[in-house]
């Protein structure tokens, strides 16, 4: 090549230092994606680190292999440094865990299904990585992780050096070697390539999956009308698709089939995200979003055959509220079986839940009143969960003569307002061959250390019968960050039945399972969840606070909801569990903390141990070591020691 001229010296110049600030300025965007494990990574999370590494990688790449072992060494040279790998194929979980245990490799490996990260990220080649800093979220390097010519320092190593030292990184990107030329990455550019209907593909997808909340009257903040509206939101559009918190369905979709799954489908997420990069053309064809109509009913399934207007309630602009307890006669003359519940709220902001429950009218009980947790449930509202269908063949019994009970839980947001919310009951043709119970598992002695990222806390309900479970619902407060349930079978098998990595507070729902689980008498069902209380946690009140069990949004709750009957038909009399068994079920779940099925002293609680000590020896007739089922319910119900201890609880 011969000499440059000064004008084309001039050029070259500019376009080094413009390149170098278009690379210095990229901004790398949220993304939430699942690892090997299951576990839901938000990349912007990490803005407490000092950097973050992004490595694309398979597991059939040698390189790729490498650089990932020599990466788990640069963590552990550097400070605060987040490594995690983004495997670009199709490779299964297990695949990808057997791998990393044969190569020693202990790093996440989040799994882009989609393809979308990859492209995002501008992957080509199995081994490439991406130096990120946190601050902005800037991306400060990008090449190999190895230097194959075997140089002093490899190239990764220093651009940590200088972004740890607070300098400019030197060279920003490096091209990736030859090597790594038979390392690319497998790329779908079907659905980039070909230009994506609005009219055929994009909108019919918006009218299954996102409608039913963006439509005039609905809860969504706004209305997918026609193509200009969705255009205009379509940046918004491909965040909350990446970053998982639209549409509002938290289940691993590897765990379990769910009825009413709104999730997008690969092809589908892939079509979306494609089209909003192509522009959100409008195209040929007709727009089915035109022919959106307001919703007509409050009342999702018609109306109601007895609607529950609960007392208006004035919520206050500020302060922290207690649970308000109402309670409305019920105004039948005869008995009913409801099929099917409908809770709204008058204000859904101030509306944190509604518990709605049968139970004695307190004038002709004597002042009795009802039990949220303990009485016949007929369903409980969170947001996103305000219609509850009965399964098939099963019903809630309600007496003439009963009372319909709702615990409210209501929250400030800043202005005050009056809530005045209604219950719809659907009532069945004919008595069901099943009564359905609801059970909730909780913890009422959890404790979350104050900044912890990941703290675990459990609980379980072992059933005494032969039963069918329908639905789980997991609930937590604002730290909640993941959640999920198994079912320990009688021989210590156990099985994941739900997960919900990326649990959002607000959007809860039951989840109702395809097909209902048949399980023995005996079954654990263990409810986990996984709390964030650190300050990386955008929701929480207050990082710095031991927490513990409580009501109100600022405390905490490990609390999971069971839908199931009972495999045997009731007898006679419509006879379900009493309360007395409801708190030994209760006891035995939390206190129980390595779950083998019994209580020993040692986790009772400190103050009562030494009472409890004689009679947990007389009732430990088969010389255990604990108290199972049948023992802890003689200690509950026929001794005074047992009635302090629940007391105490």
């Amino acid at each position: 090549m011969g000499q440059l001229d000064w004008k084309q010296r001039w050029l070259a110049l500019c376009l080094i230092i413009w390149g170098s600030v278009a690379f210095a300025n990229e901004r790398i965007g949220n993304f939430t994606l699942l690892d090997q494990h299951g576990k839901a990574t938000e990349l912007h999370y990490h803005s407490d680190a000092t950097a973050v590494v992004l490595m694309a990688y398979r597991s059939d790449s040698a390189p790729a292999v490498q650089a990932a072992r020599a990466l788990m060494q640069l963590q552990s040279q550097f400070d605060n440094l987040r490594v995690f790998l983004i495997n670009t194929g199709n490779e299964q979980r297990a695949d990808i865990r057997q791998s990393l245990r044969e190569s020693g490799v202990e790093l996440p490996v989040l799994i882009d299904r989609v393809g979308l990260i990859k492209q995002d990220l501008g992957f080509e080649y199995a081994g490439q990585a991406l130096l990120l800093d946190p601050a902005r979220w800037q991306l400060v390097y990008q090449g190999p992780v190895l230097n194959p010519a075997s140089q002093a320092t490899d190239p990764l190593a220093r651009a940590l050096q200088e972004h740890y030292a607070g300098q400019p990184v030197s060279e920003a990107v490096i091209a990736m070697p030859d090597s790594f030329h038979d390392q690319t990455l497998a790329i779908d550019n079907t659905a980039a390539q070909n230009p994506v209907s609005y009219s055929e593909t994009i909108a019919p997808i918006l009218m299954q999956k996102c409608v039913d909340c963006h439509r005039p009257g609905g809860i969504g903040p706004w209305s997918m009308t026609g193509h200009l509206m969705v255009q205009g939101f379509s940046p918004m559009i491909r965040e909350t698709i990446l970053t998982k918190r639209m549409p509002p369905w938290h289940a691993d979709p590897e765990v379990g089939h769910f009825a009413q799954d709104i999730s997008l489908t690969v092809e589908e997420e892939r079509a979306i995200i494609n089209w909003i990069d192509a522009g959100a053309p409008r195209g040929d064809g007709p727009d089915p979003l035109a022919d959106v109509t307001p919703v007509e009913s409050n009342w999702t399934l018609g109306e109601p055959d007895l609607i529950i207007d609960l007392p208006a309630f004035t919520v206050p602009a500020t302060g922290v509220l207690d649970y308000e307890d109402f309670e409305v006669p019920n105004p039948l003359n005869e008995p009913v079986w409801v099929k099917a519940v409908q809770i709204i709220p008058g204000d859904r902001q101030a509306v944190h839940h509604v518990i709605a429950t049968v139970g004695p009218n307190s004038t002709s009980s004597g002042g009795v009143n009802g039990n949220a947790l303990t009485d016949p449930q007929l369903m409980t509202f969170v947001p996103g969960n305000d219609v509850y269908q009965y399964p098939e063949g099963t019903g809630l019994y309600v007496p003439a003569g009963s009372s319909f009970h709702a615990q409210m839980h209501y929250t400030t947001y800043g202005r005050e307002s009056s809530d005045k919310t209604r219950i719809g009951l659907y009532f069945a043709d004919h008595e069901p061959e099943h009564v359905l119970q609801h059970y909730a598992i909780i913890n009422p002695q959890l404790s979350i250390p104050a900044g912890a990222r990941e703290h675990e806390e459990s609980a379980y309900y072992q059933l005494q019968r032969d039963a069918v479970v329908y639905a789980l619902f997991p609930h937590a407060h604002y730290r909640g960050k993941a959640s999920s349930f198994s079912f320990r079978y009688p021989d210590g098998r156990e099985e994941l039945v739900l997960s919900s990595p990326n649990y959002d507070f607000n959007w809860q729902r039951y989840f109702k399972f395809e097909e209902p689980k048949r399980v023995p008498a005996g079954t654990m069902i263990i409810h986990r969840t996984i709390y964030d209380n650190s300050a990386n946690n955008p929701s929480n009140p207050e990082p710095d606070a031991l927490v513990s069990w409580g009501e109100q949004t600022s405390e905490e709750m490990l609390y999971g909801g069971i839908s199931y009957r009972y495999l045997e038909p009731p007898q006679p009399g419509f006879i379900v569990d009493p309360q007395s068994h409801f708190m030994t079920s209760l006891a035995l779940g939390f206190l129980d903390i390595n779950m083998d099925g019994r209580v020993s002293l040692s986790e009772m609680p400190a103050p009562m141990r030494d009472a409890l000590a004689l009679t947990f020896t007389m009732l430990d007739n088969n010389k255990s070591g604990g108290l199972e089922y049948d023992q802890l319910f003689q200690l509950i119900t026929q001794t005074p020691v047992g009635e302090a201890l629940m007391d105490a609880i």
